[in-house]
């Protein structure tokens, strides 16, 4: 017991003492404690073997995380992510890493809008990470590969798009002022697309269709898309060059190859080109403005185009488009189009808001002009009417918006070649139509910016036979600030027009050929024309009926007009302010060409005066002494001006009413028939005269037995006491007055002539007959064809004015 005592003793003195002994020297024990774990360290864990043996198991974990660890995180990160924030489903068919050379690779991707439509996918994605990052500190990538990637976008009624809707509303929170944080250094040497598809729907508000919200669904799909990029940066100021090329899936092919910019603004230069792009791709967007339908077309353009901070948008190359045909979208028939419309140079820059062009050559040029049964034309109704709610916000645009600078456009010239342009006008009585085909020539240079007008010279062939021309120069822009334009038309059948010449007077057109000369000259919105039109061999046919037809006597106007070569040559002025919105061009042609026939039917007479250089006044009358069918000296002069005029004008019949009075021819035929009577009673007796008198004294017994004839209740010595007087007062002879006693008789005589209707008609006659005799003169060698003078009833005048009756010449055509 005390040995255990004394050892137990003896052992708690010992701890004792070594506890103290330790907690003396608390230093020197720590350190010896370190001293023996860096010795546990050598000899256990840092030998070779141990080294060897946790490489392995690094090396292990490693492949087992990047090969099976990495696909599985990034495949549920993916998978969350889109479901989660997006709301999306995404289907990843394979995803492969390879931790030893930094390649992943994703198979089969699918992303689905919430509408169970595809938003995006692809079928590989191949990346390879550069070891180079470590060193150079950036994001290095060696290669990117996309394998037919799919993008369908599309675009809602409401204006929000599919990929829109990816990105979270911004909260109502103030915006921070933090700077946004810095982009990480990237590197790309090799960025590959193949087989790309882009597609895109955008959904129209049909504009002809908005009470009804009828939508327009336009689907355009880049296919074959393919997209190198090297050395891709997002470095400031670094450049890097990118080519793209695809195809429309609708025909078109389209190309790029030049620089890219991204920092610190986009920047992109290089070569462009689109070959065969198909524009009906585009026929949504034009009906948004207007209601035609586009059947076909090709865009060309092979250019340099250039974008950056100071240049929204430049191009400058070659232009063309190719059979174009652009439809009205209510007959579907043809509006407008060419067979090609080229420019070897054109130069677009938006920042200037300038276009320039080389000159355009067009080929096969077609248009139509159609004017419908109310006056309206087909251009004028194919644009789109904006509904009330579009017009109402482009009213507050306006208003709010400033007004933008205006497009400046110059156009080198236009030349045309092998055009046709067809027009058609149903607002009259019988439907016409025609064509100006080959039509050919050049317009000289348009500019927007210049007040110099732009020279045109065309020239087409119309119908079968007929030629028109087009001369002078034109204000494109402004055409009634300064417009001087020459129109000619040769050989233009006129039947074809019969429509017109309906509406305008009433009359079909059965044969003839027409040439026109158009001389139209507008100076600050005054229109001043001076237009010559010649007519050959005209031909009137049926009568139609008009509402709008002036009562004009057409033929007449025609025979008037018709020269002996059956040429109608007139000149009409036409003038009138084209700004006055009251200004109708078609009625000022109708009021001119009215007024000029309306003058010359009034007063045929000065017309054909003219002709000859007579007086206008007298041409149209024949005057006649009383009692007198004969032409004196003036009247005959007359009656040859007459029929020099009638010459000239061989479609004129003249009508002639011989004109008689009985107070005014009475007397002297009365005066005649007593003579008459005389001659018969000298005859009688044995006693010529060629110039018999009723007051000469050998004629005076005669003459008293006429006076007995005529008065037998009247005794001769009763009426010779009324003459018979006094020598003197101193004397009681008596003396006759022999001559006035024979005046009296005579005039008695002369009064008891019995005057009938028959002798009033036939002096009428006689005289129209003198008339007629000496147009149709034979020995004349401007006499006139016989028929074409036609002798009318006589015409009773009541009173005469003067010493001579008028007879008032007719004139009809034949």
């Amino acid at each position: 017991m005390f040995q255990a005592t004394g050892s137990v003793t003896l052992s708690k003195g010992v701890s004792t003492l070594y506890i103290m002994a330790h907690s003396n020297d608390r230093g020197a024990i720590h350190n010896d404690s370190l001293r023996r774990f860096g010795r546990y360290l050598r000899t256990r864990w840092a030998s070779p073997r141990r080294i060897r043996f946790w490489l392995l198991v690094l090396i292990i974990l490693y492949t087992l995380l990047g090969f099976f660890g990495l696909p599985w995180m990034i495949r549920y990160f993916a998978v969350t992510t889109a479901e989660e924030d997006f709301g999306r489903e995404l289907r990843i068919e394979a995803i492969q890493t390879n931790p030893y050379t930094l390649i992943l690779q994703i198979d089969g991707v699918e992303l689905d809008d919430t509408d169970n439509r595809k938003l995006l996918g692809w079928n590989r994605l191949f990346i390879d990470f550069a070891w180079s990052s470590v060193v150079d500190r950036a994001w290095t990538f060696e290669t990117i590969r996309f394998d037919k990637p799919v993008v369908q976008e599309e675009r809602f009624a409401s204006g929000e798009t599919r990929f829109s809707r990816l990105v979270p509303e911004q909260s109502d929170k103030a915006p921070s002022d933090d700077e946004p944080a810095a982009l990480p250094a990237l590197r790309i040497n090799n960025l590959h697309v193949e087989d790309g598809v882009l597609r895109f729907t955008d959904n129209l508000q049909e504009a002809t269709a908005a009470a009804t919200n009828d939508s327009n669904r336009v689907s355009l799909a880049l296919q074959d898309v393919g997209l190198s990029v090297k050395e891709f940066t997002l470095q400031k100021g670094e450049r890097f060059p990118v080519r793209l090329d695809g195809q429309l899936s609708e025909g078109g092919m389209l190309a790029f190859d030049g620089t890219l910019q991204l920092l610190p603004g986009l920047v992109l230069e290089g070569n462009a080109s689109i070959d065969e792009l198909s524009l009906v791709q585009a026929a949504p967007y034009l009906r948004q403005f207007a209601k035609v339908r586009l059947d076909s077309g090709t865009l060309n353009l092979n250019g340099q185009i250039q974008t950056d901070a100071q240049q929204p948008f430049a191009f400058q190359g070659s232009a063309g488009i190719d059979e174009l045909s652009i439809s009205e979208g209510s007959d579907e028939e043809p509006l407008i189009g060419w067979q090609s419309l080229q420019t070897e140079q054109l130069d677009l820059r938006l920042e200037e808001r300038q276009l320039e062009t080389n000159p355009i050559v067009v080929d096969g040029l077609f248009g139509r002009v159609v004017i419908h049964e109310d006056q309206t034309t087909n251009f004028g109704q194919i644009m789109a009417q904006p509904s009330s709610a579009e017009a109402g916000n482009n009213d507050d645009a306006a208003r709010t918006d400033e007004e933008p600078a205006p497009f400046g456009i110059i156009i080198e010239a236009i030349e045309l070649t092998d055009g046709t342009l067809q027009f058609a006008d149903y607002s009259l009585p019988l439907p016409f139509s025609t064509s100006i085909h080959s039509l050919s020539g050049q317009i000289s240079t348009l500019s927007s910016t210049s007040a110099e007008p732009a020279r045109v010279k065309l020239e087409g062939q119309v119908a079968e036979y007929g030629l028109a021309r087009a001369d002078g120069a034109v204000d494109a822009w402004q055409p009634t600030r300064g417009t001087n334009l020459q129109l000619s038309f040769r050989n233009l059948q006129i039947p074809e027009y019969s429509p017109y010449t309906v509406d305008f007077a009433g009359r079909k057109i059965a044969g003839g050929t027409m040439d026109l000369d158009l001389d139209y000259t507008v100076e600050e919105q005054q229109l001043d024309g001076h237009n010559k039109l010649v007519l050959r061999d005209l031909k009137l046919g049926e009568k139609m009926a008009s509402s709008d037809a002036m009562d004009l006597p057409l033929d007449l106007a025609i025979g008037l007009l018709q020269d002996s070569e059956g040429v109608i040559d007139l000149d009409l002025p036409v003038t009138g302010n084209v700004g006055d919105p009251e200004f109708d061009f078609n009625q000022v042609i109708r009021q001119a060409l009215g007024s000029a026939l309306t003058s010359v039917i009034k007063a045929p007479f000065a017309f054909l005066a003219n002709l000859v250089g007579a007086d206008s006044e007298e041409l149209g009358q024949v005057e006649f002494l009383a009692g007198r069918t004969d032409l004196l000296p003036p009247q005959r002069e007359r009656v040859a001006k007459l029929r020099e005029a009638l010459k000239q004008r061989p479609a004129l019949v003249l009508e002639l009413a011989g004109p008689v009075s009985r107070t005014f021819d009475g007397p002297a035929l009365q005066r005649e028939k007593a003579i008459e009577t005389l001659r018969q009673r000298l005859a009688e007796a044995g006693r010529e005269a060629e110039d018999p008198s009723l007051t000469a004294e050998p004629n005076q017994g005669i003459v008293e037995k006429m006076f007995t004839t005529h008065y037998p209740e009247t005794d001769l010595e009763s009426v010779q006491a009324r003459f018979t007087e006094k020598q003197s007062e101193s004397s009681d002879e008596k003396e006759l007055d022999a001559l006035s006693y024979r005046n009296h008789l005579a005039e008695q005589i002369i009064a008891a002539q019995s005057i009938t209707e028959a002798e009033l008609e036939a002096i009428a006659n006689a005289r129209a007959s003198a008339v007629k005799d000496t147009l149709a003169d034979p020995a004349s060698d401007t006499r006139i064809a016989a028929d074409r003078v036609r002798l009318l009833a006589p015409e009773a005048i009541d009173s005469v004015d003067g010493e001579r009756i008028a007879m008032e010449v007719g004139i009809t055509a034949n």
